[in-house]
């Protein structure tokens, strides 16, 4: 369940939690003196307290593509899961403002290039620059398979997926895309990289 913030009408307090409390903690308003308010904060100090323990959540770090024409683009993300089996289907977030978001909603289409361990540069090259600005793929070899989405030939494995138009939701800054499975291959029998193993090695 997500927590939302509850402001207090009468002290201006702010609750955090799914539902608002009986009580105000402040002044001892009741419940219905309690309005959401739309944007979310976290109570000072905790931010840095949620953000590491976001780390924790075991997920993976994956190179997501797509492609316009001729143009190709790639990019790192950590939001990648499978919702069904039967029929085999991913969810995937991306910001509405990347290169990559453009890039699947014209094509229709995406990759998910799994990342291993040892794929620091990847996530670097990857992850911290717009596609925009240079051309990421210059110089990696890749290859392409069913959906002609471009696909790290150094992965791991790779996953392709068509999208599910009247699934995509709008989740603010992002949009979910559901797309149904179309091909998919391991490539090498690795641990890949996981989200904490990232932030727990990235700087040595």
């Amino acid at each position: 369940m997500i927590a939302q913030n509850w402001l207090c009408e009468k002290c201006g307090n702010i609750y955090l939690g799914p539902f608002p409390p009986q009580n105000c903690p402040s002044c001892g308003a009741d419940r219905d003196c309690f309005k959401q308010e739309n944007e979310f904060r976290f109570p000072q100090g905790e931010i840095e307290h949620v953000i590491t323990t976001c780390w924790k959540i075991s997920y993976g770090l994956y190179m997501v593509s797509s492609f316009d024409g001729d143009n190709i683009n790639g990019q790192i993300c950590n939001a990648f899961m499978q919702i069904t089996s039967d029929p085999p289907r991913f969810a995937l977030g991306i910001n509405h403002k990347n290169l990559t978001h453009e890039y699947i909603e014209k094509s229709g289409s995406f990759a998910v290039s799994i990342l291993g361990k040892e794929d620091q540069k990847i996530v670097r090259r990857f992850g911290y620059r717009s596609g925009r600005e240079f051309d990421k793929f210059k110089g990696v070899p890749i290859f392409r398979e069913r959906t002609g989405c471009p696909i790290l030939k150094d992965a791991l494995g790779y996953i392709e997926c068509t999208i599910i138009k009247e699934m995509q939701v709008d989740a603010g800054t992002h949009s979910i895309f559901v797309g149904d499975v179309v091909g998919g291959k391991t490539l090498k029998d690795q641990e890949p990289m996981t989200y904490a193993y990232y932030h727990k090695t990235k700087h040595s």
